[in-house]
């Protein structure tokens, strides 16, 4: 059944998620209550259960849809929902606050989440005003006081910051309005604001419209890492199932990974026939080029390298704390607990691939 995206805004609104029914088969089997974006990390279990995949699996998935992060974490607080992948700045906020554990990497949407304006915006005129960013348009001069549409406390938000930082600006030399996805979007197409802040697809939706993108996670050095996570009662309680279900999200992933010419049709017809999206094909194939993804044995190392995947959340949380949405000590904590990362369950699904080989 075709969902639009905005009922899923609506929905969210109204605090809860669009939740598709259980497969008539799965009466006997033990749920796990699967949450996702209209993202390319959003797909796995959707496609999951469209190519047949959990027929044999130990589980049922219900698949719960969310606009983004925000609203998604606050499901999670409410317990409803069990396991799921969301960016890196809703994967903090739920670890530091409900303990959410951080059992994998979705993807490196570092160039995914990116900034975009008019093509006849003076951002355009200038190129590398400071040498050491040399992707980011626009001077300092260029920057200051323009109004910024797009998702606050966000990946995309996170992205922006960096680029101010980069110039040697900050959130309070612009105005910065809070808008979710599908509204900046209508909003800046329609004239408002100078400068909008996305991530794919939603950034491909925009280069099809003519605007032009002046920086990125990638071009102010951001590394912006999606995060594979899991609520902390549900992995005390079914350790196993948490595995079970993480191979077959890694499925996909490696399904995307290995296969990226035969992976565009499946997350186009999710984009399009599930969150009800409007991508063509040549936009989804830059999902494959633009986002890296990270097999089991990968996603392992850049757990447990300290200059890897805990300096990145490292960075996102010095982000926050600038931001006046956590504090010093809720900051000490996330890292004195090494971010909530527990590469255990990878762990896990490694030795249980490599005993079935």
């Amino acid at each position: 059944m075709k969902k639009s995206l905005i009922s899923s805004l609506i929905a969210a609104c109204l605090g809860c998620a669009l939740a598709s029914p259980l497969p008539a088969d799965a009466a006997d089997k033990p749920v796990v209550r699967t949450s996702a974006q209209p993202c390319l990390h959003g797909m796995e279990l959707w496609h999951a259960e469209k190519a047949g995949w959990l027929k044999d699996a130990p589980f049922a998935s219900e698949f719960l849809f969310f606009p983004s992060g925000a609203p998604q974490t606050e499901a999670l607080a409410a317990d409803q929902w069990d396991c799921g992948a969301m960016g890196t700045v809703p994967t903090m906020m739920a670890s530091m606050r409900y303990g959410y554990k951080l059992i994998g990497i979705s993807n490196d949407e570092s160039e995914t989440n990116d900034i975009w304006v008019r093509p006849d915006s003076p951002l355009l005129k200038t190129r590398g005003a400071n040498p050491d960013y040399p992707d980011i348009y626009g001077t300092p001069e260029d920057w200051k006081g323009k109004k910024i549409l797009g998702p606050t406390v966000s990946t995309g938000h996170y992205a922006l910051s960096a680029t101010l930082h980069a110039l040697g600006l900050s959130d309070k030399d612009v105005d910065i309005v809070h808008m979710e996805l599908g509204q900046a979007m209508t909003a800046f197409n329609a004239g408002e604001g100078d400068i909008i802040v996305l991530w794919a697809p939603q950034s491909y939706m925009a280069e099809a419209r003519g605007w032009k993108k002046v920086s990125s996670g990638t071009a102010a050095k951001a590394i912006i890492a999606g995060g594979i996570g899991v609520r902390r009662e549900f992995a005390e309680k079914h350790p196993d199932l948490v595995v079970d279900w993480l191979d077959v999200y890694m499925r996909g992933v490696e399904m995307m990974k290995n296969d990226p010419a035969g992976s565009v049709e499946p997350l186009l017809s999710y984009f399009n026939d599930y969150c009800g999206l409007e991508l063509s094909r040549d936009m989804v194939e830059k999902e494959f080029k633009y986002r890296y993804l990270f097999d089991v044995n990968e996603q392992i190392a850049a757990m447990e390298d300290p200059a890897r995947l805990p300096a990145w959340l490292r960075g996102v949380a010095d982000f926050m704390l600038e931001q006046g949405r956590i504090s010093q000590k809720e900051y000490d904590r996330y890292a004195q607990a090494n971010f909530h990362i527990d590469p255990s369950f990878m762990k896990k699904l490694a030795e249980r691939r490599a005993a079935a080989r």
